[in-house]
């Protein structure tokens, strides 16, 4: 899993709890979770951060057995802190070009990164110019080739938003 500093503190400050789901896997153990996986289920209680968490895992572990989670419906988010967002820009009329590229990509990064993609689709969303959604191609590309489902489809994708803006 590859995240920005930035995605990596609102992570670890974000509070996660268990869905019905997560609850009934406890008992069942029909969901073909990991030790890993397991183990931070069982710590997720809806109410410490993710960073206040103590586990035997490392910071990279941690956060992939919490996306296995959140993908399989076993974990949902409790609370996470506010986004810190930059004051917006003036309005002005987005290219039709500029409009496919963003919608683009912002669905795609939905559709392939679930909750993780709420950062990426802020960013994609806040670029008023060709120049702006330029700077994050590059992580939305990385984004979906490290994703699971993206990853057969990441390099068409690109090529077709590069198309989009070209």
């Amino acid at each position: 899993m590859h995240l920005t500093p930035e995605n990596r503190i609102r992570l670890r400050a974000t509070v996660f709890s268990k869905t019905d789901a997560g609850r009934a896997e406890l008992g069942q153990r029909s969901a073909g979770l990991s030790a890993r996986q397991r183990s931070v289920l069982i710590l997720l209680d809806g109410h410490k951060p993710l960073g206040a968490i103590d586990t035997w895992l490392g910071e990279d572990d941690m956060l992939e057995a919490v996306e296995a989670l959140l993908r399989k419906g076993l974990a949902g988010i409790a609370s996470a802190p506010a986004a810190s967002t930059p004051p917006p820009a003036p309005p002005r009329p987005a290219s039709p070009s500029l409009l496919a590229a963003r919608n683009l990509m912002a669905s795609t990064a939905r559709e392939h990164l679930g909750l993780l993609a709420a950062d990426l689709v802020r960013r994609i969303e806040h670029a008023h110019d060709e120049g702006q959604l330029a700077g994050v191609i590059g992580l939305w590309h990385v984004s979906l080739r490290e994703s699971k489902t993206g990853k057969p489809c990441a390099e068409g994708l690109l090529a077709e938003a590069r198309a989009l803006l070209a």
